[in-house]
């Protein structure tokens, strides 16, 4: 995969996270459009879990429909693949970014300038399986029951698969970050799932040990990091963007920055304006 750049300017970044439309009441859907329909933003971040598979591309083009002209930078979530599989979601996607010009998926290369100073990447990710307990872990994961790639493995191949899963996500990042930070001062980088277990939370305290495995992306986090405290852009900064939990938090580790977002199902909300520099 190539790196290729695009510039959307944008000074005020309107975050979007874990919104599990399918979830909400009509009454709390109003309430989120109206709110995103009135919004000052110059762009959209959704990292991830808009709602479930059946519903995708309906509540993905309401989402379009209310920004308007407002380009809508998204990455999917875990829940978004949920009663369908990976290549008939990402087909559904694509289809329907083809019809809205305002969508634009992440993970597919691209480098967009938002300020002369700032850009952004992303990519989906995924737990990785790798945290906390590992494979040991006596608690479960829902994708396992609910996503089709995963349904008919046993619990040794379904952690390989999350394994293979996350080194993918590290792979793209160990080709489009260093490029993107050779660019751009500051580096925003979406995706579901926290990168790293110092940023965890769970249910207001710190992510149990058992639960990690299905919480972190260990193989993105050390990418990332790795990448970015590298001599040639220790000066750079990388602030990435994620969900996943439901907990807020904030983690800071040299020149990277992680930003958990909070959220409550059944109750969509907007994450707050980012002021791009």
């Amino acid at each position: 995969m190539t790196t290729h750049s695009r510039t959307l300017p944008t000074r005020q970044l309107l975050w979007i996270s874990d919104i599990h439309l399918d979830q909400a009441q009509d009454e709390e859907k109003r309430r989120f459009f109206d709110k995103l329909e009135t919004s000052r933003c110059d762009a959209l971040l959704i990292t991830g879990d808009i709602t479930t598979a059946i519903n995708l591309a309906r509540d993905l083009g309401k989402i379009s429909r209310a920004a308007g002209s407002t380009p809508v930078m998204f990455v999917l979530g875990n829940h978004d693949y949920f009663g369908s599989s990976f290549e008939m979601v990402d087909r559904e996607v694509a289809e329907l970014c083809g019809r809205h010009q305002n969508l634009i998926p992440l993970g597919y290369g691209e480098i967009i300038q938002l300020s002369p100073q700032t850009a952004l990447i992303g990519h989906r990710g995924w737990f990785d399986g790798q945290a906390g307990a590992g494979a040991r872990t006596r608690v479960g994961s829902a994708d396992r029951y609910h996503i089709d790639d995963f349904k008919n493995l046993n619990k040794a191949q379904y952690f390989q698969k999350l394994r293979d899963l996350g080194v993918q996500s590290a792979d793209y990042f160990r080709r489009v970050l260093p490029a993107a930070l050779q660019q751009f001062e500051t580096v925003l980088l979406a995706t579901h799932v926290p990168p790293c277990t110092q940023a965890l939370r769970h249910q207001g305290s710190y992510c149990q040990w058992e639960r990690q495995p299905f919480f972190s992306n260990r193989a993105a986090g050390n990418a990332i990091i790795g990448i970015s405290r590298t001599r040639s852009f220790a000066s750079r900064q990388v602030i990435v963007y994620s969900g996943h939990s439901h907990c807020y938090s904030r983690f800071q580790s040299d020149n990277v920055e992680i930003r958990v977002a909070g959220a409550q199902p059944g109750f969509p909300a907007l994450n707050g304006l980012q002021t791009i520099h």
